[in-house]
This record gives C-alpha cells, sequence and structure tokens, in this order.
C-alpha cells in the first residue's frame, strides 16, 4: 500500500522564487489493485511518483509506503527499505544501452545483491528470451520496455510504480503492456500515471486526478464518472480539468 498525508513540495526557481509543485495531497493506493494517476502536464504527477521513490522528499507532509505484513515505512527516514518494496518503470527506460540483456539484468541483480537464478523468472516473464545476447541499443522501443519491467521486478517488490509505460509503443505493444499490467495487479500495488484516459478507464481500480498541484478528485472510476455525470472517464476528465491548466 501507498500513504500520502497532506504532501507538499515546493521548489526554489531559477529566479530564487518559491514554487509550489504539489499542496496538501492526501490519497491511499490500495494493495493487489491499480490506481491511476491522471492530471495535465505540470499538475503534479511526477512530483509526486519521485517522492514515492525516494529521489525526493516531501517539504511537509508524508509518503509512506506498507508491505503486505502492515509494516509502515517513510519513504524519505526508511529510504533503503521503502526503496526495496519498490519496482518503477519510467516512460522512457533508463537503460545501459552498451550492455546485452542478460548482461544489464546480471548487473541488476548484483545491484540488489541477489543470486542471478532470480534472473531466470522475469525472463520467462517477460518474454525476453529471444533478445538476452543483444545489446540494448538494438532494441524496439517495446523490447526495452520489457526489459525495463524485467529489471523492475527482479527483487520482487511489491508495489510497482509505472509512469506512462505505454508512450511511445505501437498498438499490439501497447496491448502486451496491460495484458503484462494487468496480472500484476493481482499481486502488487500499483500506481499508474497516464495521459492516455481509455487506458485508465479500462486498467485502473481506482483514480486520483490532479491540477496545478491540487488534488480535485478521487475514487473508483465508475464514481467519478457519476460524480461528473460523464458518460467515459475522458468525458469525467475533461469536465474537471477543463479551463484550470497554468
Amino acid at each position: 500500500m501507498i500513504e500520502l498525508v497532506d504532501f507538499t513540495k515546493k521548489y526554489k526557481t531559477i529566479f530564487s522564487k518559491e514554487k509550489t509543485a504539489a499542496e496538501n495531497i492526501s490519497f491511499t493506493v490500495k494493495p493487489d489493485s491499480i490506481t491511476g494517476l491522471l492530471g495535465p502536464n505540470g499538475a503534479g504527477k511526477t512530483t509526486i511518483i519521485k517522492a514515492i521513490t525516494s529521489i525526493h522528499y516531501a517539504t511537509s507532509g508524508n509518503v509512506f509506503v506498507y508491505d503486505k505484513e502492515g509494516n509502515k515505512f517513510d519513504t524519505e527516514k526508511d529510504v533503503e527499505k521503502s526503496k526495496r518494496l519498490i519496482g518503477y518503470v519510467s516512460e522512457n527506460p533508463n537503460l545501459y544501452k552498451n550492455l546485452t540483456v542478460i548482461e544489464y539484468l546480471k548487473l541488476t541483480c548484483s545491484l540488489w545483491n541477489l543470486d542471478e537464478s532470480a534472473i531466470t523468472k522475469v525472463i520467462k516473464d517477460f518474454s525476453i528470451e529471444d533478445v538476452l545476447t543483444q545489446k540494448i541499443s538494438t532494441l524496439s522501443k517495446g523490447y526495452c520496455q520489457r526489459v525495463s519491467f524485467a529489471a523492475s521486478l527482479i527483487h520482487e517488490p511489491e508495489i510497482l510504480i509505472l509512469d506512462e509505460p505505454s508512450s511511445g509503443l505501437d498498438p499490439n505493444q501497447i496491448i502486451e503492456t496491460r495484458k503484462i499490467i494487468k496480472k500484476l495487479s493481482k499481486t502488487k500495488t500499483i500506481l499508474f500515471s497516464t495521459h492516455i484516459m481509455s487506458e485508465a478507464e479500462n486498467l485502473c481500480d481506482d483514480v486520483v486526478i490532479l491540477q496545478n498541484g491540487k488534488l480535485i478528485a478521487e475514487g473508483t472510476v465508475e464514481n467519478i464518472k457519476k460524480q461528473t455525470k460523464a458518460k467515459t472517464l475522458e468525458d469525467a476528465y475533461i469536465n474537471l480539468t477543463k479551463g484550470g491548466s497554468k
């Protein structure tokens, strides 16, 4: 589980002015489910993802992650323990392109102090047997994303953060990625950032909608549609966010 409590993040700009990227945001991502993190560019999605993954920390408020036994870890105070609970797949996988796939997975194992036997499962799960000896620089975007998923899950995290994982993929690759995410949600807590509303509607159990650094709606997809009297999540999203971007 993921929990944000009154999360606020402020930055100093190059002109020494203070910018609030996220303000008093509270929500929970339930275990074994998919929660969509939605909002226009600049809404605060990346700010929240960075705080959950301990890339930066809250100016005020807290970010917690929980293991399946209910133990709670602060992503600022318990960085090592919280990071071990989390797998992260970014929009543009940051892979070592001069390595082969198998070399990269072995490197990932060593960073987590894992036995290389952990590689066998992720190779099978993400169907990358045919590209193990290829350099990552030669792979298609779809295969790069599969390798990124494999590396992110090699230490068997309980929480998975996905930052627009379908971006730049062709239709068949998008369908395959959605199947992977749906399967993973049976055993993992997933926070899923996307700009594709149809994808969020098809995949997510709950959604959190942000705008200008503030939470403007949260709940199940059906409840959000009812609240906005919309037929689709896309219509609900437009109703909630129109005219509010800065």
